[in-house]
């Protein structure tokens, strides 16, 4: 079955359109002390460099502007300077798990040249009164020494409403000292905040973040975009009917739709085929629906 031509034309962009701003030979940042955790001995973050673009990204136009209006002000800090004003660099994205919210933070981090941070919240927390708050400190003491694209990963567990009930003491100094360290970061860091549960974070953190920007699950025509961009490393027999996929997976995130296609490729590929059928699609998307009753605790 054909695709629409609109699809089509965003199918071509994706695989042959260059992004001017991706930097292929990104320079590596003098390396410094790594923070670690007094407590338990681990690192309190994680740093890689990446090379992604937004050819790797499928989420709505929405998504895509917010994050390239957010690069354009980073790269132009000078410019900005001149009149006072000073780029977005805290951000928090929001939404349902498995949109795009960790690659989002990746590409940025490819496209403007500095390496990834990434926060190891097993690590943050500690069970020593005031060492949580500690760690956060050491942390951004850590990226105020360099440029650096930061994610706080599942943001809400440091940053829940204080207001809670059932949470102690600790959790609100933790809070309270967050709060403080956003408000105190002079550096030129862009810092990002990713949470799933963007209804657990307390009131006053909202309002230290520049830009929010929510992923919501994907479009039917995402969807359709999502199938082609995963299953394009084998040939398609004939009966590929993307309409019955893209309304099979209503509901879906792209983390499922990319798990379809991969279970999909290796049905065909460990079978000695080098052509996916709509059966091995079909058998995937019932094998990740039975995979997402069970996470739902839902009746299959």
């Amino acid at each position: 079955m054909r695709l629409p031509a609109k699809i089509i034309k965003k199918i071509r962009e994706n695989g042959s359109k260059k992004e001017t701003n991706f930097q292929k030979n990104l320079e590596f940042y003098p390396k410094r002390d790594i923070p670690y955790d007094t407590e338990k001995g681990l690192p309190l973050v994680h740093v890689e460099q990446n090379y992604f673009n937004f050819n790797d990204l499928v989420a709505s136009d929405y998504v895509k502007e917010k994050l390239r209006n957010i690069l354009v002000e980073n790269k132009s800090v000078d410019l900005l300077s001149t009149y006072g004003l000073k780029p977005k660099q805290k951000i928090l994205l929001c939404g349902p798990p498995g949109t795009g919210k960790t690659l989002s933070s990746r590409i940025l981090s490819s496209v403007l040249g500095y390496p990834f941070v990434y926060v190891r919240f097993d690590s943050v927390l500690s069970s020593f009164l005031g060492e949580t708050a500690k760690n956060i400190r050491r942390i951004f003491d850590f990226i105020e020494k360099e440029n650096y694209v930061v994610l706080f990963d599942e943001f809400d567990i440091v940053a829940k409403n204080r207001d809670d009930k059932y949470e102690h003491g600790e959790i609100k100094r933790v809070v309270n000292n967050l709060i403080q360290m956003m408000d105190e970061y002079e550096g030129r860091s862009l810092l990002i905040a990713a949470t799933n549960h963007h209804k657990l974070l307390d009131n006053a953190v909202w309002r230290r973040f520049d830009e929010i920007i929510y992923f919501g699950l994907p479009n039917a025509e995402s969807r359709a975009l999502l199938f082609h961009k995963y299953l394009a490393v084998v040939k398609r027999d004939d009966d590929y009917d993307y309409l019955s996929y893209v309304s099979s997976t209503k509901g879906f995130s792209a983390f499922d739709i990319v798990q379809i296609c991969q279970s999909a490729l290796k049905r065909t590929i460990l079978s000695h085929r080098n052509v996916v059928t709509n059966a091995d699609i079909e058998w995937a998307i019932k094998d990740q629906t039975i995979r997402k009753s069970i996470v739902n605790k839902s009746d299959l």
